[in-house]
């Protein structure tokens, strides 16, 4: 074959590939625009409203590229309390998560992923982004902490699960968390929102018929989530002031920092008399000081963190050393009656 024709047999052969694999492109989104446009009847119907957004396809890099960032006190965070290993590539964390988008709202308008659409659950997946502007009815906000900001998630989640459950005419039961451990509870963090949030949402649902009390009285703590009867109760928290900037972790990150390296059960135990904490990070370590509600619940508290660092370090002069795998640093424990203090200082490699 001579060389011209050779190149021009090649070409056609790219121009086609290219030609189909638009066609099977744009086939695919008009498949994906009419199955929206159905579910969209249904949803209106369900809840009486006469929502009409714009839907966008985009694809996974799409995703990655406009949220991929983050803060480097975000990783800071995650290493210093042992949730990930000290050389985690966090952004490929990530991109993991963000990866596994199917769908999503943002500024009033759902974007779709392309190689995550599933035809079989993709109407599921419409009822639930739906319920997401429909909440924007509702005056959802948080305190801004970790634990107010995973509470609020419980809320928005826990609803749109439920709700799109019941549009497709699926049965629902509560769930159980999936056994913790060093490889996983940086990525189950991520999800307990979907979990404890759709929990409530059906005792809710269960003794109201509809999940609006949850849109219109959001849970303020992850204790309220975890533990319905307390959401039915608003049972508060002790308020803890140990400096400015500080932050509230909750009771559902107890579970995790401790559950990651210990039992769950030990876990679970051990974070159930939460009454409030306070947490301060900075270039040089941390402290955690944290509230429960009797005197009993923060000696559990203590036995189980003396547990984990028993574990994953060495004691030396009152202080547990990590090193290894973890940042480096030594992490001591004191207790005060109720309270139990966590002092973190970072260790020079």
């Amino acid at each position: 074959m001579r060389p011209t024709v050779l190149f021009l047999t090649v070409f056609l052969s790219a121009f086609l590939l290219t030609c189909i694999s638009v066609y099977e492109k744009g086939s695919l989104e008009s498949k994906i625009k009419e199955d929206f446009r159905n579910a969209l009847q249904k949803f209106n119907r369900f809840r009486n409203v006469d929502l009409n957004p714009d839907l966008e396809v985009v694809d996974k890099s799409w995703v990655i590229e406009h949220w991929g960032s983050y803060e480097s006190k975000e990783e800071l965070f995650y290493k210093a309390m042992l949730l990930l290993p000290a050389n985690y590539t966090f952004k490929k964390a990530k991109e993991h998560d963000l990866g596994s988008f199917v769908a999503f709202t943002w500024k009033g308008k759902i974007y779709v992923v392309r190689e995550n659409y599933n035809p079989e659950s993709f109407e599921e997946t419409v009822f639930h982004e739906l319920e997401h502007l429909y909440q924007e009815r509702f005056r959802i906000t948080s305190d801004g902490t970790f634990d107010g900001e995973k509470a609020k998630a419980s809320a928005i989640e826990g609803d749109a699960k439920l709700i799109s459950r019941i549009l497709s005419n699926k049965t629902y039961k509560k769930e159980k968390l999936s056994e913790l451990n060093e490889e996983n509870a940086y990525f189950l963090l991520s999800y307990a929102p979907y979990l404890f949030g759709f929990n409530l949402a059906i005792e809710i649902f269960n003794r109201t018929g509809d999940t609006l009390m949850l849109l219109e009285n959001p849970p303020s703590t992850m204790e309220q989530v975890i533990h319905p009867e307390k959401y039915f109760a608003h049972e508060g928290f002790e308020r803890i002031d140990i400096g400015e900037k500080q932050n509230r972790l909750g009771e559902l990150f107890m579970i995790f920092f401790l559950a990651s390296h210990v039992d769950d059960y030990i876990a679970m135990i051990a974070s159930e008399g939460w009454n409030g904490d306070a947490y301060l990070l900075n270039d040089t370590g941390w402290m955690w000081k944290v509230s429960f509600d009797t005197e009993r619940d923060a000696v559990e508290f203590q036995y189980a963190c003396n547990n984990m660092l028993t574990k994953i370090g060495e004691k030396v002069d009152g202080y547990f050393i990590v090193r290894g795998k973890y940042l480096p640093q030594k992490i001591k424990i004191e207790r005060d009656g109720r309270y139990v203090t966590l002092i973190s200082h970072f260790l020079e490699v």
